[in-house]
């Protein structure tokens, strides 16, 4: 992933609130339905969840640097440090209007923490919120696509890269995984500083997918380092799969390591019953470009928008 919150761990047509129906294929034969907010919350509890697990984590396990959320307007607004990629809120103004009472909680929560407020927007945003972000002088900060399919029951996809194996990952293996992720994110070094702290609580949620990649016949071995890894995780609460961010060393990629992690993950999916799978990723990646020839669609763009606080 390139150095942005949507390629480790993260896309429409504008749509207004309505009873699902089914709408367009993708080109693939696969069926995707009319988002509304009723599956747009699903869609964002792909954001949401894994940025509530991550504070949550490092409020216990470092609290030096201070990781709050805020439960706001059907959303959640975190903090899990400065100079964190991983802070903003999301999810609000899907379940009904936002108050502009509302509004002052989380700018008052991100001037508190003394970084600007970020607020996620889709498409089927309450226009209360859109209203109040515009008049008080928010500006685009970035942008993504989320991507989703429907999963059948009886769908099987290739989870196989030829010269490779996946290796679940466990507890003790949380440096490991996580040193892993960054040695393909940053192969030339300049890691964000703190960016460990946040990458490791991505493992270790609840329901993870959390995934090593190892040279065929070397998981295990004395001196053996993975290649590669890959993120997700199953929300029971909303029937749905996240898949993260996957990360390969410079000299494995394009060998179909990510193509046979994203069918990997979705075949553990399917096994245990769920009928939605989310990616968020930034346009124009090969991420996105994976993602489409495994059969997912755009369900919507999304915005970032961000306000900073000068000095009283």
């Amino acid at each position: 992933m390139p150095i942005s919150r949507a390629e480790a761990h993260r896309g429409a047509a504008l749509v207004t609130e309505s009873t699902p129906r089914l709408r367009a294929t993708n080109g693939k034969g696969i069926q995707m339905k009319f988002v509304d907010t009723k599956l747009a919350r699903r869609l964002e509890a792909a954001e949401d969840m894994p940025q509530v697990a991550i504070a949550q984590q490092l409020q216990w396990t470092n609290p030096e640097i201070g990781a709050e959320v805020l439960d706001i307007a059907g959303g959640h607004a975190t903090f899990t440090g400065k100079t964190s990629v991983v802070g903003r809120a999301v999810g609000m103004g899907l379940c009904g209007p936002v108050s502009a009472a509302e509004l002052d909680q989380v700018e008052a929560f991100y001037k508190k923490h003394e970084i600007p407020a970020q607020v996620d927007i889709t498409p089927v945003t309450d226009g209360s919120l859109l209203e109040l972000l515009k008049a008080r002088g928010y500006v685009i900060a970035e942008l993504n696509n989320v991507l989703a399919r429907e999963l059948k029951p009886d769908e099987r996809f290739n989870e196989e890269a030829p010269g490779f194996e996946f290796r679940a990952f466990s507890l003790e293996q949380t440096e490991l995984w996580t040193q892993t992720m960054l040695r393909g994110f940053f192969p030339d070094g300049g890691v964000p500083e703190n960016l460990d702290k946040v990458l490791a609580p991505m493992a270790t949620m609840p329901r993870s997918l959390a995934t090593l990649v190892w040279r065929a016949g070397e998981a295990g071995k004395a001196g053996a380092q993975p290649v590669g890894c890959c993120g997700g995780f199953l929300s029971s609460e909303h029937g749905m799969i996240a898949l993260g961010g996957t990360s390969t060393v410079a000299e494995c990629r394009g060998r179909g390591i990510q193509t046979a992690a994203i069918g990997r993950r979705l075949n553990i999916a399917i096994k245990e019953g769920y009928n939605l799978a989310v990616i968020v990723t930034q346009g124009n990646t090969t991420s996105m470009r994976n993602a489409e020839r495994m059969g997912f669609s755009l369900a919507y763009s999304k915005a970032t928008v961000v306000k900073a606080f000068g000095n009283d």
